[in-house]
Order: C-alpha cells, then structure tokens, then sequence
C-alpha cells in the first residue's frame, strides 16, 4: 500500500473548517468597510453639491433663480448607484438629502441617509440608535 500520498479525509475537513471560520469573522468586516466607503463617498458628493450652490450663490444673491432661465440653476446631482440625492432650496436656503436607495447595499444602512444645509449642518435622515452623526459623516 502507498500511503504517502494525498490528504486524508479529516485533513481535508479540518482546512474546510478553518477556511469557514476566517470567512465567517471576515466578511462582515469587509461588508462594513464597503458600507463606510459608499457612506463617505455620498457625503463628499453632499458637499460638493453645497460648494456648487455656495458658488451660484455668490453669483446669483440667491440658491435659486424662478425668474430667469432654467440654464442660470445649478442642478443638483442625482446621486449615485446607492443613494439618490434631493435638493429642497429657496432664495435664501437649501437643503440637500441624499437617501439610501432600497436593493442595494445602503439601504439597510444604520446610518440611513444625509442632510446638509446652507449653514452647514450635517444630519442623518433615519439614523439608528447605535450610530453617531459625527461616526456617519467620518468625523
């Protein structure tokens, strides 16, 4: 008998094990650190957004603009794949909301979605308990 090849079968079980267990413990930190990602990602397009109203602003007097041409606005971004972003704003105020798309990764989110002001506010529409505004928006 040759019994100096191969694996036996307890060997084989016990790498399939170890394998399952560093998965187990790994994918919930790496789903948490895409999750961080796309959170800190919809909040630099938050305040670009602003900065881009800030600038036709300072051009306009005003965040909107009802008796010119609708070329002269700033349009606010739509969002992305993973939140979809809202623009509330007058004359004198704006307030964007970006909020978790549902079916995706986000939408299950503790943070659940932003807000940002013409003051500079920042705020979470939908926040859990367990989550901080200043965890959400990388502070």
């Amino acid at each position: 008998m040759n019994h100096g090849k191969g694996f036996t079968l307890i060997e084989v079980l016990i790498a399939v094990a170890i394998i399952a267990i560093l998965a187990a413990v790994a994918y919930p930190q790496y789903s948490e650190y895409i999750r961080k990602t796309r959170r800190a990602e919809i909040a630099a397009a938050l305040v670009e957004e602003a900065q881009k109203l800030e600038r036709f602003h300072s051009r306009a007097g005003q965040y909107t603009d009802a008796t010119g041409p609708p070329a002269r606005e700033h349009e606010v971004s739509a969002g992305n794949a993973f939140y979809s972003i809202a623009a509330e704003r007058s004359e004198r105020m704006f307030v964007l909301v970006a909020m978790p798309i549902g079916g995706t990764v986000m939408s299950g989110d503790k943070c659940g979605g932003f807000v940002l002001d013409n003051t500079g506010r920042r705020d979470n529409a939908g926040l859990s308990g367990d989550a901080s505004v200043e965890a959400c928006w990388g502070r």
